[in-house]
């Protein structure tokens, strides 16, 4: 018994220099670089992912929102499964057929067809065809800018993993996000985890003194291999 009470002591009195440690140096001897998205985004842009097999280009930007384009390429895999909390995924089929995993079950959208994914629901969007689908919104705010930056960051990690990165490396890299990436595993742990992470080791967490560098090395390499 004693023992263990010993093992608890040391263990808060870890966590607890760790964070104060953490708030010192992010506050004062290395603050977090804010991102300035005002004039991030142009139109040609391109947001571009092998491991998903997704093009997204930029084709407007207004009032803090993308419209882009996607290209599917044949037999794309497609993202992870997952979903948002603040705002709705909405695909319109443009030219070939996508299919989508809705909370586990496996929808078809033809050329013509039109499906909202509300906020909180797991989603994934794929190409079992071996045509290059191209998906186009016609309501002009398709993505926050906020979340197309992370998608800019994201993608350049994603394709650093020949077979793309697990759940825990998913898990992690998005925590870098903070709240803001507003993508949440769907085969993670339960929300209020994810967000528990996220607030710990994001952009005004505790360990954003550790997490701001590896943000600054996955802003650059992100930004040459989305935008190519």
């Amino acid at each position: 018994m004693k023992t263990l009470k010993l093992i608890i002591i040391w263990t808060l009195v870890f966590v607890t220099g760790y964070i104060l440690i953490g708030i010192i140096v992010s506050d004062f001897i290395y603050p977090v670089e804010k991102v300035d998205l005002s004039n991030y985004f142009q139109p040609g842009d391109r947001l571009v992912s092998k491991f998903e097999g997704f093009n997204q280009t930029v084709l407007n930007v207004n009032d803090g929102w993308l419209h882009t384009r996607l290209e599917v390429a044949p037999n794309a895999l497609g993202p992870p499964e997952h979903f948002h909390e603040a705002f709705e995924a909405t695909f319109t089929v443009k030219s070939g057929t996508i299919s989508i995993l809705i909370n586990g079950e496996k929808r078809t959208l033809m050329t013509g067809e039109t499906l909202s994914i509300p906020p909180m629901t797991r989603h994934k969007p794929f190409n079992e065809t071996g045509e290059t689908v191209v998906i186009e919104s016609e309501n002009t705010k398709s993505l926050p800018v906020q979340f197309g930056y992370i998608l800019s960051q994201l993608y350049g990690f994603m394709d650093s993993y020949p077979n793309g990165p697990s759940t825990p490396q998913m898990l992690m890299q998005l925590s870098v996000y903070g709240n803001d990436a507003d993508s949440w595993i769907a085969d993670g742990p339960p929300l209020s985890v994810q967000k528990t992470i996220a607030c710990a080791d994001g952009p005004d967490g505790e360990a954003a003194w550790l997490q701001e560098l590896l943000r600054r090395v996955q802003t650059a390499k992100g930004k040459f291999q989305a935008f190519r």
